[in-house]
């Protein structure tokens, strides 16, 4: 989309504000009453949502950006509980028409017929949830055995009882629980509850990173175990691209992989595109695992997944992270060898095409 000044910040907060005025064009009195955090979730989602329409037209799908429009949906059905859901749902609507309008004379008409498109998607997801009686995607309707053990964990953190904490996982594994299972049955699990409370407005962001934050120091005092393992003699990478903060996700591979005896580098998030190339010069690893959280960041992913193809074509390279959720196949195009969802997956990929 050429006209998109994603980069631009100046045209694009001027964008923003048609946007806005616009919006409340057409809800008179949208604002009126409405708390100040409301008003500046729905400012701040124009910016998002151009990110997420901009990301879902680069890699023509346009499940990117209706999966948003369906979170921001219920997100705001629970933020913006001072109003009917038929009123909620009306000002949901609107935001995505503003938005229409808005962009239509900054884009060539070929470009804004894919836009329009798209944002009718979006506005036809609102209808779909303004019928259905959703409820938060942590619930479940039968209890899974590792249960106890993340409610117990979660009401430990919450209470901000860091130094039992700090001892949970390892008191998990001297009881008998294995590596994997208090990764990917517990931790994993734990930090996707975490994230449900604060999508559901019961927890600060700065509660949840300091959730996120404490989860990862307590699963450090595994290291003593996982770091045991002796060697296979196998080097992989693994990091987050772009600006990815979420980085638990692939923290815990690495640490996965080097239980299971590989020699792993964890780069952490927000990686440079150098400093992942001359990582990957200097180690000359078996394995590169790129992990993507937002769908904004997912062309930076292509990107590097065809520059690393391009100058190592014998390292394999896997894909993973939240962002592929809605696609899943985008990758097959790019050079990639393998995605997985879960490092138990990219393991056991390992163990039939590496080792």
């Amino acid at each position: 989309m050429s006209l998109f000044y994603i980069d631009e910040a100046d045209e694009l907060n001027e964008l923003v504000q048609r946007m806005s005025k616009r919006q409340y064009e057409q809800s008179p009195g949208l604002y009126d009453g409405m708390p100040e955090r409301a008003k500046k979730f729905m400012k701040r989602d124009f910016f998002y949502g151009i990110s997420y329409l901009k990301s879902a037209l680069d890699l023509k799908e346009e499940r990117i950006f209706v999966s948003y429009v369906e979170w921001t949906y219920q997100y705001l059905s629970y933020l913006m509980t001072y109003v009917s859901k038929e009123n909620m749902t009306q000002q949901c609507r609107d935001f995505y028409k503003a938005m229409d309008d808005c962009i239509k004379p900054e884009v060539s008409r070929e470009e804004y017929q894919l836009v329009s498109a798209y944002i009718k998607k979006g506005i036809e997801a609102i209808d779909r949830l303004s019928k259905a009686n959703f409820s938060a995607a942590g619930d479940q309707d039968q209890k899974e055995k590792y249960d106890q053990s993340i409610e117990e964990y979660i009401s430990i953190i919450l209470k901000k009882d860091s130094r039992t904490a700090m001892q949970y996982f390892l008191n998990l594994y001297n009881n008998g629980m294995k590596i994997d299972e208090i990764y990917l049955e517990i931790a994993q699990k734990i930090m996707l509850q975490i994230g449900e409370l604060w999508f559901e407005n019961k927890i600060s962001v700065a509660q949840e990173h300091y959730c996120t934050a404490l989860t990862q120091t307590a699963l450090s005092q595994l290291y003593a175990v996982i770091f045991a393992t002796p060697s296979n003699g196998h080097t992989m990478i693994g990091c987050c691209i772009g600006g990815e903060l979420h980085e638990i996700g692939m923290r815990m591979i690495t640490d996965l992989f080097t239980y299971e005896g590989w020699n792993s580098m964890f780069l952490g998030a927000g990686v440079p595109e150098e400093a992942l190339l001359s990582a990957v010069e200097e180690q000359k690893p078996e394995l590169v695992a790129l992990s993507v959280t937002m769908p904004q960041h997912l062309m930076l992913c292509q990107n590097m997944v065809k520059k690393l193809h391009a100058m190592y074509p014998e390292i394999k390279i896997a894909v993973g992270g939240r962002a592929f959720r809605d696609v899943p196949d985008a990758w097959k195009s790019w050079g990639a060898n393998v995605y997985t969802r879960d490092a138990r997956g990219l393991i056991q990929w390992t163990k039939e095409n590496i080792l």
